[in-house]
């Protein structure tokens, strides 16, 4: 009876691991969609809600003309810093723990309606981590930008996405190792490795009650 018990209260407990895992956004702005392509891959191998940046004034083809300089996106990308066009304010919720910011580089930079997202919602000490897609441009010169105007949020280092694979975007969200699945922890219980009841995965020097192939001990 004892036995049964204590594995009862290991389910129960990794269970709640799985219920309480971090929640994650994917937020993106997507111009040609190459970015959306990208931002749905990525809300499925995250586990994550999606949510499409729309601006009030869509830009049109136009913008595509990278050297007209009579373009919208030209005068916004070159214009005053404080620039910020205006977004559909559709956004339910806030409260996510991690945030996935995609965007394509426009000009070397972030385009500005993705700078009003980040200023209409409220992602104080939250995680975010951002992607792009560009045509040649990294995204260095765009992270310095978000660093340096968003300094009281937690930026992880982003990477340019192009034509990634689904499986290539899992490797990538999971090297953050900022979730851990129910399913990983299932394939450690019997697989040597040991994790705490609520699903952390120990080092071998760990001392305290650890679930390993599929029995609780105290190591």
């Amino acid at each position: 009876m004892r036995k049964l018990i204590i594995v009862a209260m290991a389910v129960l407990s990794l269970t709640a691991f799985a219920q309480t895992s971090n929640r994650v956004l994917v937020a993106y702005f997507s111009f040609t969609d190459n970015t959306k392509g990208i931002a749905e891959k990525l809300a499925q191998v995250a586990d994550a809600d999606l949510y499409r940046i729309v601006p009030a004034v869509v830009y049109g083809s136009e913008n595509s003309n990278y050297y007209d300089a009579s373009t919208r996106a030209y005068q916004e990308q070159y214009g005053p810093d404080s620039a910020r066009p205006a977004i559909e304010q559709t956004l339910t919720r806030t409260d996510y723990d991690v945030v996935l910011l995609g965007f394509p580089i426009w000009y070397g930079k972030v385009p500005r309606v993705v700078l009003t997202f980040l200023d209409t919602y409220s992602f104080v000490g939250k995680t975010i981590i951002p992607f792009c897609t560009s045509g040649s441009s990294g995204i260095s010169g765009a992270e310095n930008e978000l660093h340096n105007t968003y300094t009281n949020i937690t930026w992880l280092t982003g990477a340019r996405l192009n034509g990634k694979s689904e499986s290539k975007l899992r490797t990538w969200w999971e090297s953050f190792g900022l979730t851990t699945s129910i399913d990983e922890v299932n394939a450690g219980l019997s697989g040597g490795r040991a994790y705490t009841i609520s699903g952390q995965q120990v080092p071998e020097d760990y001392k305290g009650i650890v679930i390993q192939n599929g029995q609780k001990r105290i190591q």
